[in-house]
């Protein structure tokens, strides 16, 4: 049960990651037409620390990743 939620929560963090990534590239590169530039490097790290806040958040309980979720998303609206 334990290897579950490992597998479980290194597989949700590794797939946000990616889907972070593929989404900023597409707006940027096909969408916005902009060439790639190193600075975007900032973004592909900032990206890596919310897959790692949630494997560090989702591996012991579900409760805080739901309300830290809630949170990003609710916050998101307001903007």
């Amino acid at each position: 049960m334990c290897c579950n939620f490992l597998f479980a929560g290194i597989s949700i963090s590794v797939f946000t990651i990616v889907m972070l990534i593929v989404r900023f590239l597409v707006e940027k590169m096909v969408i916005e037409k902009h060439p790639f530039r190193m600075y975007y490097f900032k973004n592909f790290v900032n990206f890596f620390i919310v897959g790692v806040t949630i494997l560090v958040v989702a591996v012991p309980e579900g409760l805080p990743l739901a309300v830290t979720l809630s949170l990003a998303f609710s916050v998101k609206v307001i903007r």
